[in-house]
């Protein structure tokens, strides 16, 4: 259960140090009866931090590498024909889920990532799939 303390109990800043350290959490200030602060010590801060930082180099050891950047259908049969040639990638939207949701599907943009040992290979089946349109 979170820890919610007034405002002016910060005064006693010994109190508040083993507080945060000892429930290694965040700790809510409120003013007014409204939440306005929230502190915590440097470890929790870390970890909360470079917690899934860390989980994403640990998942993407090598380094990769900006392949391209489609529409969200485009992106759905690139991801398809990635998989079906064993290329690994991880793909992010160009625009938060928020600004997503708000400006509509139509605007957003896929980016896709490769390791840098299959940027070649990668390259080779993008330019494949999307020049049999222009042709």
């Amino acid at each position: 259960m979170p820890k919610i303390i007034p405002i002016t109990d910060l005064r006693n800043t010994t109190k508040i140090s083993e507080l945060c350290h000892e429930k290694n959490e965040p700790v809510f200030i409120t003013k007014n009866g409204y939440s306005d602060l929230v502190i915590m010590s440097a470890e929790a801060y870390e970890e909360l931090t470079e917690g899934p930082k860390a989980a994403r180099t640990a998942e993407r050891p090598e380094e990769m590498c900006y392949l391209t950047e489609q529409s969200p259908v485009w992106a759905g049969m690139l991801a398809d024909v990635l998989q079906q040639h064993g290329v690994p990638f991880f793909k992010e939207s160009s625009l938060g889920a928020g600004l997503a949701i708000k400006t509509g599907g139509l605007s957003e943009r896929i980016r896709f990532f490769v390791p840098q040992s299959c940027l070649a290979d990668a390259k080779n089946l993008v330019e494949e799939l999307f020049s049999q349109g222009t042709e």
